[in-house]
């Protein structure tokens, strides 16, 4: 009865939510689980979360909190893109073409794709698969753009377009996260299989490990479209979630997958027990363990969709995924076998780094044996903060234009030019700090985001330079009109 009974909790477990999980070993404080979550999800206002845990091959807790859409609760087969996440997918697929001998993770990509270019240094043309798959084929977002590129509809557009791409370093030298990057690869595994990406991964992934509603698609319209249980996304406005719509992008092989707590309970087995689920391997363990170790040589601890690290003490193998309403993160813990992927329907660069965390390691920590810790700063308090800080300036700039007749009685009594140079400057400041930040982002983290992904992110930093740029153009612009009219009417007598 016991190995029926262990089938029979593994199925439950799928089919639904579920705490059940048959192991010889201390099972983990589920509701203690459910208790962490809630509480933290009520702190930093959190619209819908999706949770699987896996050990040993089995399914451990699935559960959905909160809302997805409309009203109607999260569930473990809620819909939720991935975005990131997606690279171990398309990693897997060359994995799977590498033990059929149909790629050499050491051939350069161009042998499988002739047409692949770039602008300037040739030598990136022989970055290998391999290369590529560990983000260090040259290739970064300071030389290439990509969200400026236009709009691709095909991997063999976004190939074609790379050939405006500037290589910043030779192949091998340096790590670059790079999200062309596998959007080559998911070309090349439709080249060399003869299928479209989408439909490779359907029929070789996603089928073979019962991930019945998640699908693949180039852009995140299509996602739209082809997910019927897709939850609804949000962006973050002062600690409060707002639903919008997902920006449109193309996400082929980078970040186009859309899944569910209970499909990803079914990956994270295969990823954790040897690429296998149930009775159906999708590839051996020796790829499954390459899959998982980071490129050799380099100070980098990327290795192929996955990322090698440590949390609170804990060896980890892990990858999150960010898109302007979605954020996702799964984790291996390979010395205990657990393994958890967290759902959410928003995302704000604020929740990264207040929120998320302290989620992922609570995770860790009562996966572990461990009691979580919780933060200081909930994401309301910080929107509080950040309404007053956007306030405050705001009454600052108000206040100095209330304060142009006492300048232009500065000017007029003959206070040199070259004083009045520094104010005038600050007032400009904010204005053109908020045009060049997509720029200024990418010298100082080497990735570039436009305009509205970063006002999607960070809208109240947009909102606090926007208000402050434009209250201080227009008094600028006043001083300085005053400035060459005084010096005008100074001239004249």
């Amino acid at each position: 009865m016991r190995p029926f009974l262990r089938m029979l909790a593994i199925g439950l477990a799928t089919a639904g939510e579920a705490d059940l999980a048959w192991s010889a070993d201390e099972m983990p404080d589920l509701a203690g689980v459910d208790r962490f979550i809630k509480v933290q999800m009520a702190d930093h206002r959190i619209p819908g979360l999706a949770l699987a845990i896996t050990r040993h091959g089995q399914v451990v807790h699935l559960r959905g909190y909160g809302t997805a859409r409309d009203g109607d609760p999260v569930s473990a087969r809620t819909q939720f893109r991935l975005a990131s996440l997606s690279k171990s997918f398309t990693a897997l697929a060359v994995l799977q073409l590498v033990e059929s001998e149909r790629v050499d993770l050491d051939a350069p990509v161009s042998r499988y794709l002739p047409e692949f270019t770039v602008a300037a240094a040739p030598e990136s043309v022989g970055a290998t698969v391999r290369q590529f798959l560990h983000h260090t084929s040259g290739l970064a977002d300071t030389g290439f753009k990509y969200g400026l590129a236009g709009q691709q509809n095909t991997l063999a557009e976004r190939v074609s377009s790379l050939r405006t791409a500037q290589a910043i370093d030779p192949p091998g030298v340096a790590f670059h996260y790079f999200d062309p990057n596998y959007q080559v690869l998911a070309r090349l595994v439709e080249v060399v299989s003869g299928q479209l990406f989408d439909d490779y991964l359907r029929t070789s992934i996603f089928a073979p490990l019962g991930m019945r509603d998640t699908v693949s698609t180039l852009t995140s319209n299509g996602a739209a479209q082809r997910a019927s249980h897709l939850a609804q996304g949000h962006m973050v406005v002062y600690g409060l979630p707002l639903a919008v719509p997902e920006l449109s992008g193309f996400l082929g092989g980078s970040g186009g997958v859309v899944s569910t707590a209970a499909d990803m309970a079914h990956y994270l087995i295969a990823q954790s027990v040897g690429g296998q689920y149930s009775k159906h391997r999708v590839i051996s363990p020796a790829s499954i363990a390459l899959m998982q170790t980071p490129a050799l040589g380099l100070a980098s601890n990327y290795a192929m969709g996955w990322v090698a690290s440590n949390t609170l003490g804990v060896r980890t193998v892990e990858h999150n995924g960010v898109v302007s309403t979605f954020y996702a993160e799964a984790v291996l813990l390979p010395d205990s076998g657990y393994a958890f992927v967290l759902l959410y329907n928003e995302y704000a660069l604020a929740s990264s780094m207040v929120a998320f965390p302290i989620i992922k390691n609570g995770m860790v920590a009562l996966l572990t044996s461990r009691a979580p810790v919780g933060g200081k700063l909930s994401m309301p308090m910080l929107g509080i903060l950040l309404a007053a800080v956007t306030a405050f300036v705001t009454g600052l700039g108000i206040w100095s234009l209330l304060r142009l007749p006492r300048w232009k009685t500065r000017v007029a009594v003959g206070v040199p030019r070259w004083k009045l140079v520094p104010g005038l400057a600050w007032l400009l400041a904010p204005g053109i700090l908020l045009l060049i930040l997509p720029h200024l982002i990418a010298v100082l983290t080497g990735r570039y985001f436009g305009h509205e992904m970063l006002a999607r992110a960070m809208p109240e930093i947009y909102l606090l330079l926007g208000i402050s740029g434009t209250l201080g153009a227009i008094n600028g612009a006043s001083r300085m009109v005053h400035l060459t009219w005084a010096r005008r009417t100074v001239e004249a007598r």
